[in-house]
């Protein structure tokens, strides 16, 4: 791709890194909905390379988990919990109206402005820019797939945002091909790739023996809503267990369709253990207690947790429709990649990794490799050349 020609992991050179580091550090506005966990590891490594102020948009959301906090934050940061429209839908969007954004910015002196994704507060922080004769770098995480049943009125948002941005973003490499497909010319697209606290999952994976045991535990974690397609894996596991695979289920985490979930699990006769909320500082022991890793979303421009898993050396189960199965994934030999609504054939893959402990090993170490050069400061690294270019060269980012 040439994305990844131009941008291989959106690195700064050694001298650069170095002026970052003294006294000529760039001053940066980044713009983000909530202070996820693994969002706040990338922004701790970033704010270690400028001048960084952070502007969250709310606290929590409607993808939002009760995790606990951590230490205080090591940049500027702000939370406006302004004017918040939310949707009683779980698998629809929270839209961030609150015009305070341009307040935060103008507070900031900044040099340039990162904002995510083609949202409402990018609207405020092309405006300031605008004003500023700022440049606007949008960084996103939509993929193709993703992004294929947006309505006329969305594709006009990233028109015209992305005729206001002098670079992009991309946190995965189908976001970043994404970006060439809305007209982006892709030396303005940058590589920082989805991270978050990968050093105990890597210390999991360096410590993992991938036993032999004759019953297999199968995790998956996330929001329990429908998108999600827990109540897939439940029928996969169902059929695979009727072609006598010994697997014991795990499922972590909460919402709306865990009740749904556990009658659906009880009918299948399946003995699964719903963990409820993990914080995600708990979340290496889990995966470090499990053989296998399943993800069967219907619909996710990511996945967090299948890096996460991969990191810890699980073998995958990833569904096609999840932009990190095609980041991490780059040939059957590194994990499967199945239809999470295809029973069989997901049932299948669960059979086969079951049965087949040599298997397992090679894919949770090929999984494993997959993250290495994924690092927070990798990440943070991406944003720093989109930031150097842009202030260098203040073109459009658009053909």
């Amino acid at each position: 791709m040439p994305i990844a020609a131009a941008n291989p992991v959106g690195r700064v050179d050694a001298g650069q890194d170095a002026s970052l580091r003294g006294g000529n550090r760039r001053r940066v506005a980044l713009v983000t909905d909530i202070p996820t966990p693994y969002m706040l590891e990338v922004l701790k490594a970033l704010g270690s390379l400028v001048d960084l102020t952070v502007t969250f948009c709310a606290q929590t959301g409607i993808r939002g988990m009760p995790w606990a906090p951590g230490e205080a934050l090591p940049f500027e940061h702000q939370v406006i919990d302004g004017l918040t429209l939310r949707s009683d839908a779980p698998d629809r969007p929270d839209y961030y109206l609150s015009p305070r954004v341009l307040g935060a910015l103008a507070k900031s002196r900044t040099e340039a402005v990162v904002s995510f994704g083609f949202s409402i507060p990018t609207a405020y922080a092309a405006m300031y820019c605008r004003l500023r004769r700022a440049p606007l770098i949008i960084y996103s995480d939509g993929t193709s797939e993703y992004e294929s049943s947006l309505g006329r009125h969305q594709l006009m948002a990233r028109a015209v945002l992305l005729r206001a941005a002098s670079a992009c973003v991309a946190l995965s490499k189908p976001a970043a091909a994404r970006f060439v497909e809305l007209g982006v010319r892709p030396e303005r697209v940058f590589l920082a790739p989805h991270s978050s606290t990968l050093d105990p999952l890597w210390r999991v994976a360096a410590d993992r023996e991938y036993k032999r045991d004759e019953w297999v535990t199968v995790l998956t974690a996330g929001r329990l809503v429908r998108h999600k397609g827990v109540d897939k894996l439940l029928a996969a596991t169902a059929e695979a267990r009727r072609r006598n695979a010994k697997i014991r289920l795990v499922v972590v985490g909460t919402g709306p369709e865990e009740e749904r979930l556990r009658r659906l699990a009880a009918e299948l006769d399946l003995d699964v253990e719903f963990a409820g909320f993990v914080d995600h500082a708990e979340m290496p022991a889990r995966y470090a207690d499990a053989d296998v890793f399943a993800f069967p979303t219907l619909d996710d421009p990511f996945g967090i947790v299948l890096l996460e898993a991969a990191a810890a050396g699980l073998p995958l189960v990833a569904s096609q429709h999840a932009g990190a199965s095609w980041d991490l994934i780059a040939d059957p030999r590194d994990g499967l990649i199945v239809d999470p609504s295809d029973t069989p054939a997901f049932a299948g893959a669960l059979v086969d990794l079951s049965q087949d402990p040599l298997r397992r090993r090679t894919l949770g170490e090929r999984a494993h490799a997959a993250t290495v050069g994924r690092s927070p400061l990798d990440s943070a690294q991406g944003y720093v050349s989109a930031i150097e270019t842009t202030i260098r060269d203040r073109g459009p980012a658009r053909r």
